[in-house]
């Protein structure tokens, strides 16, 4: 019978595992390596290659998935693309091993020493690190991937693959009604035919002109909401739950997967715990922007842990934080829930960007049950001087778990009276009108008519890197792909800086996690997370989603005064075996597809 070479390494004595490790992996390349060119014995030197192997640590892992099987390995075949001599990193946690990946079509057809075999074109790695396309699990592009299809600031960070329908909000699928408010928006004021009322028409629209990065939507529990019963402050019916279950089911034939929430945002945060178990258990993976992140936000993630053990389903905690000055204490807390939870044999996960502010509307300031009756009734009650003290006082206590009002950066006004003070500090922009902060904060809304948005310098480093080190935390954006010549293409540095940003402070120079974890958080992990298959790894027959960089150079280099820029140290970025990002420009190629 004949054995892969990861199943001969099992019926070996369990002492030497390295060195075990590294002879498999010699054995399988130049075995590769003669049937590829002809019989070349010395074409690698076993001595040298356990020197370079060295610092493999479970070497037995990775080569089980970057050499696999001989029997699976395309002999003879002809690539369209070999990328050579990169340490190529599996994306599975492993440490990484130099070797040339083959590609035909949009598959990754074979790895190991190709010395000698044609392409129609080789990308020289040499001195970069090659591995699996990042998978963003928590973006925001579902309109602007609708008006610029290349995707710039996520492609440029590596990112192939974007989880969108985030935060309870999906743009499908739609009633009649909530179709015609969205139809009047997006084309007079972005350009955007409006032509889809589910899943299947709105993947639809974003293929219409292609993309250049793949993308799948969850499917959000606000949306369904709405669609059913509108900003109705009741509990669903049965039968409307019966209702919105069918929607789900439908979404999930048309392509969309899972369960995004968004409770504090309406009309989700009418929700109850019940409705939601409900929704959750038809949709596999609950992922949910819970009810609370600060003061209450142990019982907010109490109650998304119920809805996934009722509803018997996985469960991501999105962009997880403990927010404001007085709950950073409560983060190893929180951590040690998820971990109980994951006891009970549940999937249980999170995700979280590598900045400390996070950015939302100037109006969450405000406590909620004074914004759930919709805008026009919250602008009445920051009209009304009965509500004056009361409002202010809660919003300043709030504030104070910022540190102060220049723990808020001005973000986008939709008022023309305030739009010079975008970028500044909501202290500043008092002290330059000679006003009380709240006062302004107050006219800023109204005149905005709600639109308003902020930066919250909200967050802890030293939790930060609690979450980038947790095994079960992915790499998230909560960002956009834009475009850096948009005018408002961004208000927060992370839509353009998030994957290098990790690589290039948290690994390269704080070292606060390994590369090898840091690439697992970005690719493998989030693709299990949502169930991508053949994503998320280089592997044969994957798909050929693969980042190219300089550890050396890569960086952020988007900042608050300045978010609209591009990361660097990025090379190559392919997508279904395209190559989308060449010597660190777009090449305008739109390969994404729905996943």
């Amino acid at each position: 019978m004949d054995h892969c070479p990861h199943q001969l390494l099992a019926t070996l004595p369990a002492a030497s595992r390295r060195d075990r490790a590294a002879s498999t992996a010699y054995a399988s390349i130049v075995v590769q390596s003669n049937t590829n060119t002809g019989a070349q014995s010395d074409a690698i030197n076993r001595r040298t290659f356990l020197r370079k192997s060295a610092g493999v640590a479970v070497a037995a892992g990775a080569l089980g998935t970057i050499t696999g099987c001989l029997s699976h390995f395309v002999a003879a075949a002809e690539h369209d693309i070999i990328i050579r001599g990169g340490l190529v990193y599996d994306g599975n946690g492993n440490d990484p091993v130099e070797v040339d990946v083959g590609i035909r079509g949009s598959r990754i057809i074979s790895i190991g020493n190709m010395a000698g075999r044609s392409a129609g074109r080789v990308l020289d790695a040499t001195g970069m690190m090659v591995c699996p396309g990042f998978v963003d699990i928590h973006g925001h592009s579902d309109l602007t991937i609708l008006q610029d299809g290349q995707a710039e600031s996520k492609i440029r960070q590596g990112v192939t693959t974007e989880i969108i329908g985030q935060d309870g909000r999906s743009l499908a699928p739609l009633s009649r009604q909530m179709q015609r408010g969205f139809k009047a928006y997006l084309e007079n004021s972005l350009g955007i035919r409006m032509d889809w009322y589910d899943f299947q028409g709105y993947y639809n629209a974003i293929l219409r002109e292609g993309i250049s990065i793949n993308i799948r939507s969850m499917i959000g529990a606000g949306t369904l909401r709405e669609n059913i019963m509108g900003y109705d402050r009741r509990k669903m019916e049965s039968y409307e739950i019966n209702s919105v279950q069918s929607l789900i089911r439908l979404a999930t034939e048309q392509g969309a997967r899972h369960l995004s929430s968004g409770l504090e945002y309406l009309p989700g945060s009418h929700a109850g715990t019940a409705e939601l178990t409900a929704l959750a258990r038809t949709a596999g993976l609950y992922s949910t922007h819970m009810r609370n992140e600060d003061d209450a936000v142990l019982p907010a993630l109490q109650e998304a842990l119920t809805i996934a053990d009722r509803a018997q389903a996985a469960l991501n905690i999105s962009h997880i934080k403990a927010q404001g000055n007085r709950n950073y204490d409560k983060l190893p807390t929180m951590l040690s829930m998820l971990d109980r939870a994951r006891g009970w044999n549940r999937q249980v996960t999170c995700d979280r960007y590598p900045y400390l502010a996070y950015n939302t509307g100037l109006a969450n300031l405000f406590p909620l049950d004074v914004r759930e009756d919709g805008t026009t009734r919250f602008i009445q009650h920051l009209r009304d001087p009965d509500y004056y003290d009361r409002l202010r006082s809660d919003v300043e206590y709030k504030v104070a778990s910022l540190g102060s009002y220049h723990g808020i950066l001005i973000a986008e006004s939709a008022s023309s009276k305030y739009a010079r003070f975008e970028g500044r500090r909501l202290d500043e922009v008092a002290r330059i009108l000679r006003k009380n902060p709240y006062d302004v904060l107050v006219d800023m809304i109204i005149s905005s008519g709600g639109s308003s948005t902020m930066i919250g310098f909200g967050m802890d480093e030293q939790n930060l890197h609690r979450l980038l080190r947790y095994d079960h935390c992915a790499i998230a954006s909560d960002g956009a792909a834009l475009n850096a010549n948009w005018k408002h293409a961004a208000a927060h540095p992370r839509s353009f800086g998030t994957f290098p940003r990790v690589l290039g402070k948290y690994v390269r120079e704080k070292r606060v996690l390994s590369m090898p974890a840091a690439i697992r958080k970005m690719t493998a992990l989030p693709a299990d997370i949502v169930g991508l298959e053949k994503r998320g790894r280089i592997q044969l027959n994957h798909y050929a989603d693969i980042t190219i960089f300089d550890p050396g150079r890569i960086r952020d280099r988007a900042t608050y005064d300045n978010p609209r820029r591009y990361p660097q140290g990025i090379e190559y970025v392919l997508v279904n075996g395209q190559v989308v990002i060449d010597r660190g420009e777009h090449t305008g190629a739109r390969p994404g597809t729905i996943v």
